[in-house]
Formats: structure tokens, C-alpha cells, sequence
């Protein structure tokens, strides 16, 4: 193997992204909107993941913390 090809296969091993779950961004969510920590972050998980409030409704969320973001769900 040539130098620059070992050097591309070192340098796409390096920058590895983070895998994202669904239900991993849901508790997450869910712990956010609990402790009143609603972030940029937060909002944008919940439009990239199209999060809606039956989702968290049977994550576990309660009727009065979902009334409270409900702007933000589909």
C-alpha cells in the first residue's frame, strides 16, 4: 500500500462520528424537559427526529410537562 493511501485510511478512522438512537434521544429529551433544561440541542433533536407527543407520552413524560413543550412536538 502507497503512503497517500495509508494516509486516507488513517485519516477516515480518526473522524468517527456519534451514533444516535432513537430511544436514547428520547430519554434525553424526557430528562431535559423534567429538569427544565430545554436547549438549542434539545430542539433541534426533537425536529431532526420528529419527535412527537405521543412518543413521549408512552416514554413515560406527564400530561402537564407535555402541555408545557407542546409548542415545540408534532
Amino acid at each position: 500500500m502507497g503512503k497517500s493511501k495509508k494516509r486516507i485510511f488513517s485519516k477516515n478512522t480518526d473522524n468517527i462520528g456519534i451514533t444516535l438512537k432513537r430511544n436514547e434521544i428520547i430519554d434525553n429529551i424526557i430528562y431535559d424537559i423534567k429538569n427544565n433544561k430545554l436547549t438549542e440541542e434539545t430542539k433541534r433533536l426533537i425536529s431532526l427526529f420528529g419527535i412527537s407527543v405521543e412518543e413521549l407520552s408512552e416514554a413515560g413524560i406527564s400530561f402537564e410537562e407535555l402541555s408545557a413543550v407542546k409548542h415545540l412536538l408534532y
